[in-house]
């Protein structure tokens, strides 16, 4: 009898003890439809699936996109129309040189971030005294909350969805040092970048992974039987698309039932077209557009190719992984290889390397039983990015920070 009421407390725990919290999303701009905007969006819908009151604040936004977020969930924009805001400048050094123009140009910048903060304070004010977890997605918005950091019931955790690396090396490392220092929990992606972290004397590091928005079993023979490399994303020039075309080319007659499909827009899209026709590869590579269903595509295909320069813990390696593809993948941030476990459930090239991406692809697709092994393990390694962990973790986040208030 002790034992059954024990466990009737645990269930009555769980139905009813879940704080209904506020919790409220800050992006670059919510409507782009990058892997920072879908990760927001997946963990927005789980977290009102639970009963949570969640918002979003967009700094800016793109025009005549649509968002991956529910439409019940309300966004709120500072500037729209496509605003971008200019970077900053110096009024002494400009000054100095009498560049008046420039000067005019940053002080017009600096009051309109001032009537902007105003705009937060009145979008925060809604909650009262009440506890809110504010989610940065990405730095560059925290000069739009940074008086948000003085007040006791709004908790800030700052997520960077990029490599330590990829930090250190751009303006961004600033931004990161003067805000995040003092946010109440900075999340990175892997342990590798939360450590290097550390090192520069951040005090409030933690990880988390991104979560999968889907976990599809396929049979493996029916995955090689589809005979196709698939890829996506933004089409620019980071993510190595020429790169992969050029592996695929190299090695198209050795695997002559095979072909490649890449999905996504961007600027790149008619230098990549020119580079498929130089080739002769119009009837074996295929730019097929957006798509809005990746776990169909990738269910219709047979391996996942990465050809990125930099990345941080790509979502399209998750979700590949999580429909059962084996995945190739260059070397381009710590995250690969929390995904990746070489020779195990992918295979891994340098960045830029025609010649091994070409002979990963044509090592899988020429070896049935290694492609069968690797896409069963991969199947099994996308437990650990499934979205209702991840959202567990989030909570135990949430609680966590509760207790140091």
């Amino acid at each position: 009898m002790e034992l059954y009421q024990i466990f009737c407390y645990k269930r009555l725990r769980e139905c009813f003890t879940l704080t209904k919290r506020n919790i409220v999303f800050v992006l670059n701009d919510y409507n782009g439809h990058g892997g920072a905007q879908r990760v927001a969006a997946i963990l927005t819908e789980d977290f009102v699936n639970d009963g949570h009151n969640v918002s979003i604040l967009s700094i800016n936004e793109q025009e005549n996109q649509k968002s991956y977020f529910p439409e019940h969930v309300p966004i709120f924009v500072l500037h729209k129309n496509g605003y971008r805001a200019p970077s900053a400048k110096s009024l002494y050094k400009n000054l100095k040189k009498f560049k008046l123009k420039t000067v005019n140009e940053e002080l017009r910048r600096r009051f309109s971030l001032e009537k902007r903060r105003k705009d937060v304070l009145k979008f925060f004010s809604q909650f009262g005294e009440e506890p809110v977890y504010v989610i940065v997605i990405q730095v560059w918005g925290m000069q739009w909350l940074e008086p948000l950091l003085y007040k006791d019931n709004i908790k800030i955790i700052g997520q960077s969805h990029e490599s330590y690396n990829a930090a250190r090396n751009s303006n961004r490392y600033k931004r990161i040092l003067q805000y995040y220092r003092r946010a109440d929990k900075f999340l990175l992606l892997t342990e590798k970048d939360a450590e290097a972290f550390k090192n520069d004397g951040f005090t409030n590091i933690g990880v988390m992974y991104n979560p999968s928005p889907f976990r599809v079993y396929n049979d493996p023979q029916a995955l090689y039987n589809n005979k196709t490399i698939v890829s996506y994303g933004r089409l620019v020039d980071g993510k190595g698309f020429d790169i992969l075309i050029k592996a695929f080319a190299k090695i198209s007659k050795d695997i002559p039932d095979w072909k490649l499909h890449i999905y996504g827009e961007g600027p790149e899209k008619d230098s990549l077209k020119a580079l498929i026709n130089v080739l002769n590869m119009e009837n074996k590579i295929f730019l097929k557009g957006n798509t809005n269903h990746p776990e169909e595509v990738l269910s219709d295909s047979s391996i996942f190719v990465l050809a990125s320069k930099a990345e941080g813990l790509p979502m399209s390696l998750i979700e590949a992984q999580s429909c059962g593809l084996p995945c190739i993948s260059t070397d381009c941030a710590p995250g690969i290889r929390e995904i990746i476990e070489e020779y195990e459930n992918g295979l891994i090239s340098p960045i830029d390397d025609v010649d091994v991406i070409s002979r990963h692809i044509k090592r899988l697709a020429k070896n049935p039983e290694l492609f069968i092994k690797y896409g069963q393990n991969a199947f099994s390694n996308s437990e650990k990015f499934e979205r209702k962990s991840i959202r567990d973790k989030w909570y135990e986040l949430f609680d966590e920070l509760e207790d140091l208030s």
